[in-house]
């Protein structure tokens, strides 16, 4: 008798711990959206303002590495079969960003980009300048270079804890903090930038070959101005 309670137990713990590995299998949507937090720099002088508040980025692969506790952590890459391009400004992409990952807790998840496809600036965001009551000037910020981007993601109570359920759709922002990544830049240095003709008209480029020392200050905080946020 003793013998087949034991049995009993055992298949029953068998038959749970299935039933449990199980629901950590259990795959929920997660979309993702492209967005970005613009710059107003507005001087209380008359040294005068400079706005960024149009950019576009270049995904071309996306990499996610979940790790948590219950469950196996999980990991994937996928590469976009033309490269994702993301109007960060109206939070439109040319194609839909979206993987099946399975619930659970998540201590920590980080999302790889890879920026750029060698064709198209991985980065480009535009904006004006105006000094006083003079015309406004265009600003162009290009960032050319391939680049991997590892970003640590949070909720929006700013915990590295991230919960997926099959309960709750789940969407999550991955946004460029333009403040953040201008924050070396200050207003002498936008007057006294070089600028160039296009089309016949002045323009303020920031690149590698066109204000070097402010585009090398913008660079060197690319790393940290990318967030992603669950909701």
């Amino acid at each position: 008798m003793k013998r087949g309670i034991i049995f009993l137990v055992v298949v029953f713990s068998l038959f749970f711990s299935s039933c449990e590995k199980e629901d950590y299998t259990k795959p929920v949507e997660v979309s993702f959206e492209f967005t970005m937090e613009s710059l107003q720099h507005n001087e209380s002088s008359k040294l005068g303002s400079f706005t960024i508040d149009k950019g576009i980025l270049i995904v071309q692969t996306f990499e996610f590495d979940g790790r948590r506790d219950q469950g196996d952590d999980y990991y994937f890459t996928s590469e976009f079969s033309t490269p994702l391009r993301a109007e960060l400004h109206n939070q439109y992409t040319n194609q839909n960003v979206s993987f099946d990952i399975p619930q659970g807790i998540y201590n920590r998840i980080e999302i790889n980009l890879s920026l750029g496809d060698g064709n198209e600036n991985a980065l480009c965001l535009e904006g004006s300048f105006r000094r006083g009551s003079f015309d406004e000037v265009p600003i162009i910020f290009e960032y050319a270079f391939q680049e991997q981007v590892r970003i640590t993601a949070r909720n929006k109570q700013d915990s590295e804890q991230i919960v997926l359920s099959t309960d709750n759709p789940v969407k999550a922002t991955i946004r460029i903090h333009v403040p953040n990544l201008f924050q070396l830049v200050n207003m002498n240095m936008i007057i006294n930038a070089e600028m160039v003709q296009e089309n016949g008209v002045d323009v303020i480029k920031i690149n590698n070959e066109n204000n070097n020392s402010i585009f090398n200050l913008i660079a060197t905080k690319l790393d940290n101005s990318i967030q992603v946020v669950f909701e």
